[in-house]
């Protein structure tokens, strides 16, 4: 009979541990999806021209990658917008130009983003295009003319 206990008393032992790692197994995860199934995403709108030499102060650390890029001489932050969006729920920021801007994020893997992005006028699309994003990561997309020069959007994300 005393055998019979141990064994009973190892077995409940053991089912308590299975339980307990599930639990914890559990609880973490949630935070883990979490993470992953919202994304934030910023999107800072410039307006890039020549003629003058006007840097916006906001812009000095990304200066040397916009002359790489675009050949501009100056460079001024116009607007600036963060959306928290779930995977599949489409965000618009608004845009000079009567344009919008629509974001959404098709999937989050690992250390990637997915991102579609589409921008309208007068309810028409003139632009969509998608791009992949490391968390924390950045990428400048050329834009429309405006006024003076040339739209170019600067779109972060993290997750």
């Amino acid at each position: 009979m005393l055998k019979a206990n141990k064994m009973r008393y190892r077995h409940a032992s053991l089912i308590l541990l299975c339980l307990a790692l599930a639990l914890l197994v559990t609880c973490a995860t949630p935070g883990t999806a979490l993470a992953k199934a919202h994304c934030r995403i910023s999107v800072d709108t410039i307006l890039a021209a020549r003629g003058d030499n006007v840097i916006d102060p906001k812009l000095r650390k990304h200066v040397n990658e916009l002359q790489s890029m675009f050949n501009y001489t100056s460079y001024r932050l116009i607007g600036s917008q963060t959306l928290d969006l779930a995977v599949g729920q489409t965000g618009t920021v608004a845009l000079p130009g009567d344009r919008r801007l629509k974001i959404t994020p098709k999937k989050i893997r690992e250390k990637r983003a997915e991102i579609a992005m589409q921008m309208i006028k007068q309810n028409r699309a003139v632009f969509q295009t998608q791009i992949q994003l490391l968390n924390r990561g950045s990428l400048f997309v050329g834009g429309p003319q405006y006024l003076n020069g040339n739209l170019i959007f600067k779109i972060s994300s993290s997750y």
